[in-house]
């Protein structure tokens, strides 16, 4: 079986989705500063866009496998438009701030009903090459997007900027609405979705452990690299996400044709233990090799542990539960960011970062030899 019409659609929907919000990623720091944020006002402004995201995920999961895929990407797609466009008119924090638990919502409907329908358009022996396609929209558009919206708001024109986004999430949106719903015409029967359905079955819940293990890692990663490097004195660590970027596009799509033919938990396994293997490398990095040596195994990592994953935990459930599952699992992803983050951070107090990256390597492996010995 071929890829029909509404998989390239539903793709191009999602670059677009994620290109109006990634043209935010480097002005929008200077936007909240510029209407009197202080640097904890900014990390509060981020993190509550992230807790609604968590929070959004169940019900948008019961959403996606009650009414339907298309509607609750529509619904992402409109609250990410009017948010860009009330953005344009903020003038101080105390309106910001709900505005960004009111935007977070967004990101939660669009990207769970988005991978459900990818997994009820791919066709079964081609699921893991179609996740791993579905999985490139975000870092092909980072490739360019963040150039873009820094260059709009170039001068403080931050309302250009915002208006831009919008336009583009909406072109989202436009396209979002021409695609055919994929569940079936009557909703599953109770028992075979939701979270009673998924509640009996450990091995999801399993699945869902690797995946925020792997959001430890990239939590350590985002929040604490660019310090350790500056401490270590390696390089720049604007190389590190550009290599593991490049990486992880190329991995993607290759790593979820592989599943197809070998199988998922033999691409899976060697792939937790890559992610160990670049923890414990980014411990002892010392020169700007290493660096780049690091960022390509974690890319690789990454990569193929989230396509293999995501595509297991669809291959294990109906398809009325697609939704509620990958909702939940993208949670585990949310959660592993935030909470990984925070206890890291301690680690990292109490010792020292070579010590935090070397127990997320041990925590990699630890994950990895349990997945071998369950699965």
């Amino acid at each position: 079986m071929s890829y029909r019409w509404p998989f390239f659609v539903a793709l191009t929907a999602s670059f677009l989705f994620f290109f109006s919000f990634q043209m935010l990623l480097a002005p929008f720091p200077l936007f909240v500063q510029s209407i009197g944020g202080t640097p904890a006002d900014l990390g509060l402004v981020m993190g509550v866009f992230a807790l609604t995201a968590v929070l959004s995920r169940p019900l948008a999961g019961w959403l996606a496998d009650s009414k339907g895929r298309r509607i609750g990407l529509i619904i992402g797609g409109l609250i990410f438009t009017v948010s860009f466009v009330l953005y344009a008119v903020v003038k101080s924090l105390k309106v910001l701030i709900p505005l960004r638990l009111f935007h977070g919502t967004g990101i939660a409907f669009f990207t769970t009903a988005y991978i459900a329908l990818i997994s009820d358009l791919a066709p079964p022996d081609r699921r893991g090459e179609a996740l791993g396609l579905a999985a490139m929209a975000s870092p092909l558009s980072l490739l360019v997007s963040p150039l873009v919206g820094a260059y709009l708001a170039k001068g403080g024109h931050f309302s250009r900027l915002f208006l831009a986004s919008a336009g583009v999430s909406a072109l989202s949106l436009a396209l979002s609405s021409l695609l055919p719903e994929t569940l079936l015409d009557a909703p599953a029967p109770k028992k075979q979705r939701g979270f009673a359905y998924l509640f009996h079955r450990p091995y999801i819940w399993l699945l869902i452990s690797i995946t925020i293990t792997v959001a430890v890692t990239y939590g350590a990663v985002i929040s604490f690299l660019p310090v350790f490097v500056e401490e270590r004195g390696v390089g720049n660590a604007g190389l590190f996400f550009s290599a593991f970027a490049f990486t992880l596009l190329v991995i993607q799509v290759a790593a979820g044709r592989l599943s197809d033919r070998v199988g998922r938990r033999a691409v899976a396994v060697p792939a937790i233990g890559l992610l160990a293997l670049s923890m414990a490398l980014t411990a002892r990095l010392n020169s700007q090799a290493s660096l780049l040596l690091a960022a390509v195994i974690y890319g690789l990592g990454y990569g193929a542990t989230r396509t293999s994953i995501d595509a297991t935990i669809v291959d294990k459930v109906v398809k009325g539960a697609r939704g509620t599952a990958m909702g939940l699992n993208y949670a585990g992803f949310d959660f592993g960011i935030g909470m990984g983050s925070f206890l890291l951070g301690l680690v990292a107090e109490m010792w020292n970062y070579q010590v935090m990256y070397a127990s997320i390597a041990g925590l990699c492996l630890l994950v990895g030899l349990i997945f071998l010995v369950l699965s």
